[in-house]
């Protein structure tokens, strides 16, 4: 790559927390730029980014790469750590990255609603309801999926792959997210009954490059 590709997202984790550590650990130049919303309107307006959103990847001459998960495999492509010769591995790897939308996709409609056309507003006890149901039956049920997965791993990591994978990056930002208090109605002690679920967690934010990358940025 002659030029460093820029990442354009705001200034909070997000959906660009699991490609910004993914470069870091793979150790792909990136150059990280934050911008404010108003600058966001600004690019937007002017047609700059693809389906209107971010994150996007400017990979140089004008050409945008969108959607966080295309980014992030395009980056842990090049960075090595996801397997560009092995169509089955990727693919499994893929699928664990597939449970990650489905697992949040309940938590995204009920905190973004009219942007799936769903409206919230004076319905205030119906979303509690729905944030219930998620706390107490769906999101448990997906995390039992993601404690068998770790179960079965040798290494720790979700797809049982040497070094992280796609997949650990991607769940380990929104895991953290999910349990920080940021989303009502959710148990913020809700992965302590996931054991190798949290370890992850803790796996993941222990690796040097992690450590180092957080020691420069700032949490």
């Amino acid at each position: 790559h002659e030029s460093t590709m820029r990442l354009i997202y705001f200034d909070i984790p997000g959906k660009a927390e699991a490609i910004r550590l993914c470069a870091a650990v793979a150790g792909v130049p990136l150059e990280d730029v934050r911008v404010t919303r108003e600058e966001f309107a600004e690019m937007k307006a002017k047609g700059e980014l693809p389906y209107g959103q971010v994150p996007a990847l400017d990979v140089g001459e004008g050409k945008f790469l969108a959607q966080s998960s295309a980014i992030l495999r395009y980056v842990g492509t090049i960075g090595g750590l996801h397997p560009a010769s092995d169509p089955l591995a990727a693919a499994r790897i893929d699928a664990i990255v597939a449970e990650e939308e489905d697992m949040f996709c309940g938590i995204s409609v009920s905190r973004y609603g009219p942007r799936f056309g769903f409206e919230f507003t004076g319905r205030e006890d119906y979303r509690a309801q729905v944030r219930k149901l998620l706390n107490d039956e769906v999101l448990p049920r997906h995390l039992r999926f993601l404690e068998t997965l770790l179960a079965d791993s040798a290494t720790g990591w979700l797809a049982n792959t040497e070094r992280p994978s796609i997949a650990d990056f991607v769940f380990v930002p929104r895991l953290q997210w999910l349990v920080s208090g940021a989303n009502d109605g959710i148990d913020v002690d809700l992965l302590t009954k996931f054991p190798r679920v949290a370890g992850l967690v803790e796996k993941l934010m222990g690796l040097k490059e992690v450590v180092a990358y957080y020691a420069t940025k700032g949490k």
